[in-house]
This record gives structure tokens, sequence and C-alpha cells, in this order.
């Protein structure tokens, strides 16, 4: 029976130092890089989007131990193709709150889920068609998240997130009344940073 006490407190032990509880007024803050992965739906023209690989800062806070709001930056320029042909490039910032829960706030694995909305502005638009093109209009839409933080230390960890933004926008010519068609952006969005704890 000592053996087995001894190996439980062993393993106790070594676990202690990496099961971290987030407690209400936590903050955690992140750096790392995200890949964005746009899944158009472009019914009329079938108009494709490149996928991007930007750096991403996330930060979340912890209302209690098991809600948290969360919020990433990032700013991802796309290039859109017709048939391999290059249509033009722009950029996307997406301004996101999600509300999150943690389902093991005291492990040294933590999974959560998450859902809320985003902003979502695009600039610096240019290209041989997209010169043509009015502006696209931002969009506001729903986020739905899933990840998971690793405890490496009491006050760092290595966090995965995944999230699916629902995006639309209008595609129209400079001073025409009409649209071309509303396309669909949809980008998966996976990252993978490192943070800390304070």
């Amino acid at each position: 029976m000592s053996r087995v006490l001894k190996r439980t407190a062993a393993v106790v032990a070594l676990a202690l130092p990496v099961a971290v509880q987030a407690a209400a007024g936590d903050w955690e803050l992140g750096l790392g890089l995200m890949s964005v992965n746009a899944d158009m739906d472009s019914p009329v023209l079938g108009v494709d989007a490149s996928d991007r690989v930007t750096p991403v800062i996330n930060a979340s806070y912890f209302l209690t131990r098991q809600i948290a709001l969360n919020t990433a930056a990032g700013i991802a320029r796309h290039r859109f193709s017709l048939g391999g042909a290059t249509l033009g490039r722009a950029s996307m910032a997406p301004l996101n709150l999600v509300a999150q829960w943690h389902f093991l706030p005291e492990g040294r694995f933590r999974p959560y889920v998450g859902v809320g909305v985003h902003h979502t502005l695009f600039f610096d638009q240019e290209g041989p068609v997209f010169d043509q093109l009015a502006r696209f209009k931002s969009d506001t839409g729903l986020v739905l998240q899933a990840g998971v933080s690793w405890s490496v230390s009491e006050r760092y960890f290595i966090n995965l997130d995944y999230k699916k933004f629902y995006l639309e926008t209008d595609v129209r010519f400079s001073g025409a009344p009409a649209r071309v068609e509303r396309i669909g952006l949809d980008p998966d969005v996976f990252s993978l940073a490192f943070g800390m704890r304070f």
C-alpha cells in the first residue's frame, strides 16, 4: 500500500505545477500564427480565394473560472482568381468577440467552445478587375469556436484554436446600382499561439 501511495504522491507532485485554475479576473494573451482558409461560395462567377498564413494576437478575459470573453487581431490578404487568372487582391480585418465555455479550467489540457460575432472590414482592394469594382462592404456575422490550451507551466501555455466565420459581401462594378453577385467567404481560421497568463 505504501508503494502505491508513494507513486500517487509522485504523480500529484508532477501535476501540480501545470494544474492551473483559471479564476475570475485572469487575462490570457497569446502570440502566434493563423491560417485563414476561405470557404468560397460564388454561385454566379465561380471566384476562388487563396489561403493565407499571417501573425495573430489573441486575448481572453475570464469572467468566472469557466466563462471567458475572447478576441483576436490579425489581418489576412487574399488573392481572388477565376479560372487561374488573378482578379485582384483585398485585405480583411475580422474584428471579433466570442464568449467561451472552458470545460476543465483546473486541468493541464483545457478544452473550450465558443460562440460570438464578428465585424469584418475590407481594405487595400486592387487588381486588374478589382480596380473596376466598388469597394467591398464590411459585414457582421456569426463566429463559432473550438480549441484547447495546454499549460506548460503555471504561467505559460500553448493554444490551438479553430474559428468558423460566416462572412458575405456584395460584388458591384463602380457606379452600377445592381450587384454582380453576393459572395460568401466563410473562412476557416486555424491558429497556434504561445501565451502567458496574468
